[in-house]
């Protein structure tokens, strides 16, 4: 087994999810999404809820430049951390847990994990679908009316893209920021982690 480090981006109702549960289960090694909010609040005694409002969320605060001073690999910042809003403190220490995990083989689910391991050798990931496909799988599993569920993807595609644009300064969805773009509505999901686990074995081979 080849050390296996992927980072999934995904559109809300593309089947990311499922897409990460299933090529986990065929490489054999763990995927964590909420798992690594859970980890965070443990590790650093962060409240867990307060760190799930702001899971993927962009702050807006001037102290953002501080907060990844710890991504920048400065171990002992000069300035205070407590006098870091918690927003940035949750991305801060939520790219600790990232980096821990990735210790070993994984799947990690959004959260920037892309730019948190940008120097280590990793599978970057996005998967998208049309929005008619979208509605639908989202209408279905959260039991929402198609305008609903319209709505609710909308926003939360709104909220991943400015997270993701904010704290790494690249565009979320744009293809050339990953290593390979699936589409679930073209192959379906079973068809999609054929692609990728097909992609995965070749990437480790160069």
């Amino acid at each position: 087994m080849k050390n296996h480090i992927v980072t999934l981006s995904r559109e809300l109702g593309s089947g990311g999810n499922l897409v990460a549960q299933e090529l986990s289960k065929r490489l054999g090694i763990p995927y964590y999404d909420k798992e690594i909010i859970n980890k965070t609040a443990e590790e650093f005694g962060l409240p867990k809820d307060r760190l799930q409002k702001s899971d993927e969320k962009k702050t807006n605060s001037f102290l953002y430049s501080l907060a990844t001073a710890r991504l920048a690999g400065i171990s002992s910042p000069s300035f205070p951390i407590n006098d870091i809003l918690l927003d940035d403190r949750s991305f801060m220490f939520t790219s600790e847990t990232i980096k821990k995990l990735a210790v070993e083989p994984c799947i990690i689910v959004g959260r920037c994990a892309d730019h948190v391991l940008e120097n280590r050798k990793i599978i970057k990931v996005f998967v998208c679908a049309e929005i008619e496909d979208r509605v639908r799988r989202i209408s279905e599993s959260l039991d929402l009316s198609e305008k609903n569920a319209l709505k609710l993807i909308q926003k939360t595609d709104k909220r991943r893209a400015a997270y993701y644009n904010s704290y790494t300064d690249r565009q979320w969805g744009k293809a050339s920021n990953y290593h390979i773009t699936i589409n679930t509505s073209i192959l379906g999901i079973d068809k999609s982690v054929d692609v990728l686990q097909k992609f995965i074995e070749t990437y480790n081979e160069i």
